[in-house]
């Protein structure tokens, strides 16, 4: 493992300290990477979950009417199971409206969840940015680059 590999990881490692490692929080990333995304939960002792694979591919075409009541249910279950990382969850803030996405992210970080919960965010980090104290914003000098067996593979 790089230097850097090792640096952001302890930069994570610190930031789910401070927070007591409990509760939600974001992890806003400058890029799609589900590699990092896996390496925190790996790190962290956490499951990896993917929302879209699990909970929204199987709807088909009707993946885009999924509530946000139903990713807090899915939520509220991995918070109780003992935390996760939780991606792809860009995927069904993507059909929702700009009012519901802050709406969302603002009641996810102040949720008293008994478990931890990761949401790396990359698309959305713009509206991320309104929660400063639950979420840590690496940049790309901060990230390890990602071989191609590892594009191919994730």
């Amino acid at each position: 493992m790089s230097e850097q590999s090792v640096n952001w990881l302890a930069q994570m490692s610190e930031f789910v300290v401070s927070m007591g490692a409990r509760g939600g929080a974001l992890l806003v990333l400058p890029e799609y990477r589900p590699d990092l995304a896996k390496a925190v939960a790996h790190r962290l002792t956490l499951r990896f979950y993917d929302f879209r694979a699990e909970d929204m591919v199987p709807k088909g075409a009707q993946a885009s009417a999924v509530g946000l009541d139903a990713l807090n249910a899915v939520l509220t279950q991995l918070s109780v199971d003992g935390g996760a990382v939780v991606f792809n969850v860009e995927a069904l803030l993507a059909t929702k409206t700009s009012e519901q996405r802050r709406a969302w992210i603002e009641g996810f970080v102040r949720t008293d969840w008994s478990g931890l919960l990761l949401v790396p965010m990359t698309l959305f980090a713009q509206e991320a940015a309104v929660v400063t104290d639950r979420a840590l914003h690496l940049q790309a000098e901060d990230l390890p680059t990602q071989g191609i067996i590892s594009r191919m593979l994730n």
